[in-house]
């Protein structure tokens, strides 16, 4: 396996700040942030010494996947799964 070019590093790149501008609204712009953090900070120290670019890169993607997560749970895709998963929340 060849070393990706930076042409295709950048585009990976513009591609995740693309996804992350169309995904993560004001809505959940706070969660999925605070959901990165966590992440990140256990990442251990190797991720500290990453560049901030990538830093940032990598926090965008999890913010991109968490952002999409909490739109799937609030428009009721995990609706069945979530009363299996917590019968202590099922209305009565």
């Amino acid at each position: 396996m060849t070393s990706p070019s930076q042409e295709e590093i950048r585009n990976a790149a513009q591609a995740i700040s693309d996804m992350h501008l169309a995904t993560v609204p004001g809505t959940h712009a706070r969660a999925a942030e605070h959901a990165a953090a966590n992440l990140c900070s256990g990442a251990g120290h190797s991720l500290l010494y990453a560049p901030m670019k990538l830093q940032q890169l990598i926090a965008e993607a999890i913010e991109i996947g968490y952002a999409t997560a909490l739109k799937d749970v609030r428009d009721g895709a995990f609706d069945d799964d979530i009363r299996e998963w917590r019968p202590d929340l099922s209305a009565e």
